[in-house]
């Protein structure tokens, strides 16, 4: 097995092709190893059984070949593994509500505000989950215990993180005029490919707004946006026009992002398959039951639908029906700091190497729903179990060891 997920992290391209359920050569059953005493040993893969999955199987014989053994285990490409990574502390407070993915921190994560009264996603710190007098989360520190099993993980060992191939990145938004994309950010800000406007400026050194970008002509494209310094999204907040944040693709600021706009992008977006694991406690009060609707997308006990309606549906306690439309749709990477100072809802991950702090309005709450099925260029392999265990032998015949 130890063998298996080395090959499979060895390459970007060798995932992909287990992945896609090539055979790999010496990972097919097709090549005997014996470097362990002992007895003999091989390996095989099988693309699935769900998606950005790959099964590892292993078989083991005896030295004296009277016993051969099986173990099988998944293995889940996670790529971006949750909702929001920060890289120091996550100010998780306000307003501000994530759905669908766990948040992480390597230092503390610090809930505080009407974020108290919720007890989800999942919430890993390398530090400690730290709450209120009133509504603790972890009271001991780094001392034992370091978890209730359900919300909070204080002194969590961070999963490997993805290595990120921001010379590619950069690239294809140069390539595509997406590259450090300004405007003068005022009430008539104006932006390239805005029918019947001027030019945005480009890297104004006195300029950092992204206005209105709802309104350009390749706002809703899935491309790469890159920023190598700092940036605002900033818009008119009436509802005239919808002047205001609607982006799809992958963002990447290698400054300080701030988020000072509202949204206005709809659309029907994926709901992972393992949403439901952030609910085992929903309130103080209230855990996931078989009862529908207790969260977005919830669909009973343990159970999500496959789509969600961004701008159409909602939820039991939710806001009210249209107003879980989006302002950022996809990944977004900032090598600084992120603020979050208005409503702006977010469908994707948010990783951040400096700290999160949320400024939002107590008068509609700001949401992030983690999408899974997030493509961003990479280039290392990040690997998660999702299932192990031991399995009848193939009974295929043995290759001799060479």
């Amino acid at each position: 097995m130890d063998r298996g997920i080395w090959k499979l992290k060895s390459a970007t391209s060798t995932w992909k092709a287990a992945e896609l359920g090539a055979a790999i050569t010496g990972y097919n059953f097709d090549k005997t190893y014996d470097d362990i005493p002992g007895g003999l040993y091989r390996v095989k893969f099988t693309a699935g059984p769900g998606y950005r999955e790959v099964t590892i199987t292993g078989e083991g014989k005896d030295a004296s070949g009277k016993e051969v053994r099986a173990i099988k285990s998944v293995m889940y490409n996670i790529n971006i593994p949750s909702a929001i990574l920060a890289g120091g502390t996550l100010s998780y407070a306000g307003e501000f509500e994530v759905h669908w993915g766990p948040v992480m921190a390597m230092n503390n994560i610090n809930i505080a505000g009407q974020a108290l009264n919720e007890y989800f996603p999942r919430k890993f710190s390398k530090q400690t989950v730290v709450g209120s007098a009133s509504k603790p989360r972890d009271v001991n520190g780094l001392d034992p215990p370091n978890t209730d099993n359900k919300e909070w993980w204080s002194d969590y060992e961070v999963p490997e993180l993805p290595i990120f191939d921001f010379t590619t990145m950069r690239a294809s938004a140069a390539a595509n005029g997406t590259l450090n994309v300004y405007t003068d950010g005022s009430g008539s800000g104006k932006c390239k490919g805005w029918s019947g406007h001027a030019a945005c400026q480009q890297g104004n050194p006195h300029t950092y707004h992204f206005y209105d970008n709802m309104h350009h002509a390749k706002s809703k494209d899935n491309l790469i946006w890159y920023w190598d310094g700092d940036v605002q999204f900033t818009g008119n907040m009436t509802a005239s026009g919808c002047h205001r944040l609607g982006i799809w693709g992958t963002i990447v600021v290698r400054g300080n992002l701030r988020i000072s706009s509202g949204d206005c992008y709809a659309f029907t977006g994926n709901v992972p398959t393992y949403a439901w694991k952030e609910y085992a406690k929903i309130s103080a009060s209230a855990n996931d039951t078989s009862t529908t609707n207790q969260y977005p997308a919830d669909n009973g006990y343990q159970k999500v639908k496959t789509t969600f309606g961004h701008g159409s549906q909602t939820w039991s306690g939710g806001p009210p029906s249209g107003n879980t439309d989006v302002g950022t749709r996809g990944f977004i990477y900032v090598g600084g700091n992120l603020t979050v100072d208005n409503v702006s809802d977010m469908q994707g991950a948010v990783w951040v190497v400096g700290n999160i702090i949320t400024n939002v309005p107590t008068s509609e709450r700001t949401t992030l729903f983690y999408d899974d099925r997030l493509e961003v260029p990479v280039i290392n392999v990040s690997l998660e179990r999702t299932s192990w265990q031991e399995t009848k032998p193939s009974g295929a015949t043995w290759v001799s060891p060479t």
